[in-house]
Protein backbone atom coordinates (compact mmCIF):
# COMPACT_ATOMS: atom_id res chain seq x y z
CA UNK A 1 0.00 0.00 0.00
CA UNK A 2 1.74 3.03 -0.99
CA UNK A 3 2.31 6.11 2.09
CA UNK A 4 0.19 8.78 2.28
CA UNK A 5 2.49 11.04 0.35
CA UNK A 6 2.85 8.61 -2.50
CA UNK A 7 -1.45 8.51 -2.88
CA UNK A 8 -1.36 12.87 -2.59
CA UNK A 9 1.12 12.82 -5.12
CA UNK A 10 -0.93 10.64 -7.22
CA UNK A 11 -4.03 12.72 -6.39
CA UNK A 12 -2.71 15.80 -7.61
CA UNK A 13 -0.96 14.48 -10.55
CA UNK A 14 -3.87 12.91 -11.83
CA UNK A 15 -6.13 16.58 -10.79
CA UNK A 16 -3.22 18.01 -13.02
CA UNK A 17 -3.83 15.63 -15.89
CA UNK A 18 -7.75 16.47 -15.75
CA UNK A 19 -7.25 19.96 -15.93
CA UNK A 20 -4.78 19.93 -18.78
CA UNK A 21 -7.15 17.46 -20.59
CA UNK A 22 -9.80 19.40 -20.40
CA UNK A 23 -8.28 22.38 -21.42
CA UNK A 24 -6.73 20.85 -24.31
CA UNK A 25 -10.06 19.47 -25.60
CA UNK A 26 -11.14 22.86 -25.61
CA UNK A 27 -8.49 23.92 -27.58
CA UNK A 28 -8.78 21.86 -29.89
CA UNK A 29 -12.72 22.59 -30.22
CA UNK A 30 -12.08 25.96 -30.72
CA UNK A 31 -9.03 25.30 -33.43
CA UNK A 32 -12.03 22.82 -35.47
CA UNK A 33 -13.97 25.73 -35.35
CA UNK A 34 -11.82 27.85 -36.83
CA UNK A 35 -11.47 25.19 -39.61
CA UNK A 36 -15.07 25.12 -40.32
CA UNK A 37 -15.07 28.76 -40.55
CA UNK A 38 -12.49 28.37 -43.06
CA UNK A 39 -14.12 25.62 -44.98
CA UNK A 40 -17.26 27.81 -45.55
CA UNK A 41 -14.86 31.07 -46.36
CA UNK A 42 -12.71 29.10 -48.89
CA UNK A 43 -16.11 27.40 -50.41
CA UNK A 44 -17.86 30.95 -50.95
CA UNK A 45 -14.48 31.89 -52.41
CA UNK A 46 -14.53 29.26 -55.31
CA UNK A 47 -18.18 29.64 -55.70
CA UNK A 48 -17.87 33.74 -56.32
CA UNK A 49 -14.91 33.37 -57.91
CA UNK A 50 -16.56 30.58 -60.31
CA UNK A 51 -20.45 32.14 -60.92
CA UNK A 52 -20.26 35.47 -60.14
CA UNK A 53 -16.58 36.14 -61.00
CA UNK A 54 -16.13 38.12 -57.68
CA UNK A 55 -14.01 36.43 -55.07
CA UNK A 56 -14.54 37.13 -51.42
CA UNK A 57 -11.45 39.55 -51.00
CA UNK A 58 -8.70 38.30 -48.56
CA UNK A 59 -9.70 34.75 -48.11
CA UNK A 60 -6.29 32.99 -48.62
CA UNK A 61 -5.21 35.99 -45.97
CA UNK A 62 -7.56 34.55 -43.86
CA UNK A 63 -7.08 30.84 -44.68
CA UNK A 64 -3.19 31.40 -43.92
CA UNK A 65 -4.57 32.61 -40.41
CA UNK A 66 -6.93 29.87 -39.22
CA UNK A 67 -5.05 27.06 -40.70
CA UNK A 68 -2.44 28.47 -38.23
CA UNK A 69 -4.67 28.82 -35.33
CA UNK A 70 -5.90 25.46 -35.52
CA UNK A 71 -2.31 24.27 -35.79
CA UNK A 72 -1.40 26.59 -32.26
CA UNK A 73 -4.41 25.26 -30.45
CA UNK A 74 -4.17 21.30 -31.68
CA UNK A 75 -0.38 20.76 -30.90
CA UNK A 76 -1.19 20.12 -26.88
CA UNK A 77 -3.99 17.64 -28.05
CA UNK A 78 -1.75 16.07 -30.53
CA UNK A 79 0.72 15.28 -26.99
CA UNK A 80 -1.65 13.98 -25.32
CA UNK A 81 -3.23 11.68 -27.52
CA UNK A 82 0.26 10.12 -28.46
CA UNK A 83 0.07 11.27 -32.41
CA UNK A 84 3.67 12.45 -32.02
CA UNK A 85 6.37 10.63 -34.05
CA UNK A 86 8.78 8.87 -31.74
CA UNK A 87 11.30 6.62 -33.00
CA UNK A 88 11.48 3.73 -30.65
CA UNK A 89 14.50 1.60 -31.81
CA UNK A 90 16.79 1.81 -29.01
CA UNK A 91 13.96 2.34 -26.06
CA UNK A 92 12.88 -0.84 -26.73
CA UNK A 93 15.99 -2.42 -25.90
CA UNK A 94 16.47 -0.82 -22.66
CA UNK A 95 14.82 -2.21 -19.31
CA UNK A 96 11.68 -0.05 -18.17
CA UNK A 97 13.20 2.20 -15.84
CA UNK A 98 16.07 3.48 -17.65
CA UNK A 99 13.27 4.23 -20.03
CA UNK A 100 11.45 6.31 -17.74
CA UNK A 101 14.12 8.31 -16.67
CA UNK A 102 15.55 8.84 -20.19
CA UNK A 103 11.26 10.31 -20.66
CA UNK A 104 11.62 12.32 -18.21
CA UNK A 105 14.92 14.04 -19.43
CA UNK A 106 13.68 14.20 -22.66
CA UNK A 107 10.36 15.54 -21.59
CA UNK A 108 12.36 18.18 -19.63
CA UNK A 109 14.33 19.28 -22.41
CA UNK A 110 10.87 19.49 -24.28
CA UNK A 111 9.52 21.24 -21.38
CA UNK A 112 12.61 24.11 -21.72
CA UNK A 113 12.00 24.75 -25.11
CA UNK A 114 8.55 24.58 -25.31
CA UNK A 115 8.41 27.03 -22.01
CA UNK A 116 10.80 29.30 -23.75
CA UNK A 117 8.64 29.68 -26.65
CA UNK A 118 5.47 30.89 -24.67
CA UNK A 119 7.67 33.42 -22.89
CA UNK A 120 8.64 34.80 -26.32
CA UNK A 121 5.11 34.33 -28.02
CA UNK A 122 4.13 36.81 -24.84
CA UNK A 123 6.85 38.98 -25.15
CA UNK A 124 5.94 39.31 -29.12
CA UNK A 125 2.30 40.12 -28.10
CA UNK A 126 3.29 42.70 -26.10
CA UNK A 127 5.79 44.43 -29.24
CA UNK A 128 2.92 43.44 -31.89
CA UNK A 129 0.01 45.44 -30.09
CA UNK A 130 2.49 48.27 -28.90
CA UNK A 131 3.73 48.36 -32.59
CA UNK A 132 0.27 47.88 -34.60
CA UNK A 133 1.64 45.53 -37.33
CA UNK A 134 -1.27 44.24 -39.15
CA UNK A 135 -1.88 42.12 -41.69
CA UNK A 136 -1.31 43.53 -45.96
CA UNK A 137 -4.31 42.81 -47.44
CA UNK A 138 -7.02 43.14 -44.63
CA UNK A 139 -5.14 45.19 -42.48
CA UNK A 140 -5.93 42.27 -39.54
CA UNK A 141 -3.92 43.00 -36.43
CA UNK A 142 -1.21 40.37 -35.89
CA UNK A 143 -0.89 40.41 -32.08
CA UNK A 144 -4.23 37.68 -31.26
CA UNK A 145 -2.32 35.37 -33.10
CA UNK A 146 0.83 35.46 -30.80
CA UNK A 147 -1.82 35.58 -28.56
CA UNK A 148 -3.08 31.69 -29.47
CA UNK A 149 1.12 30.96 -30.21
CA UNK A 150 1.14 31.85 -26.19
CA UNK A 151 -1.78 29.79 -25.10
CA UNK A 152 -0.83 26.91 -27.11
CA UNK A 153 2.40 26.46 -26.22
CA UNK A 154 0.89 27.28 -22.46
CA UNK A 155 -0.91 24.43 -22.54
CA UNK A 156 1.95 22.22 -24.49
CA UNK A 157 3.83 23.15 -21.87
CA UNK A 158 2.04 22.00 -19.03
CA UNK A 159 1.41 18.62 -20.95
CA UNK A 160 4.66 17.91 -21.25
CA UNK A 161 5.37 19.09 -17.37
CA UNK A 162 2.88 16.82 -16.20
CA UNK A 163 3.79 13.63 -17.63
CA UNK A 164 7.48 14.66 -16.71
CA UNK A 165 7.00 14.67 -13.14
CA UNK A 166 4.99 11.07 -13.83
CA UNK A 167 7.58 9.50 -15.69
CA UNK A 168 10.37 10.49 -13.07
CA UNK A 169 7.95 9.80 -9.99
CA UNK A 170 7.66 6.43 -11.69
CA UNK A 171 11.33 5.79 -12.57
CA UNK A 172 12.52 7.03 -8.52
CA UNK A 173 9.26 4.27 -7.38
CA UNK A 174 10.20 2.03 -10.09
CA UNK A 175 6.59 1.46 -11.39
CA UNK A 176 4.62 3.07 -13.49
CA UNK A 177 2.04 5.56 -12.26
CA UNK A 178 -1.34 5.35 -14.40
CA UNK A 179 -3.17 8.39 -14.19
CA UNK A 180 -7.02 8.54 -15.34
Amino acid sequence: MPAPTDFGLELFLSRCKTVTRQLNRWALALGMGWVLVMMCLTTLDVAGRHFMSSPVPGTIELSEFMLAVFGILGIAYTHESGANVRVTLLIDKLPRRIVLFLTAFTDFLAFQIISMLAWYAGVMVLEEFHSGTTTDTLAIPVYPLYVLLCAGAFLLALEIMVDMIVSFVSAVRGKEITLQ
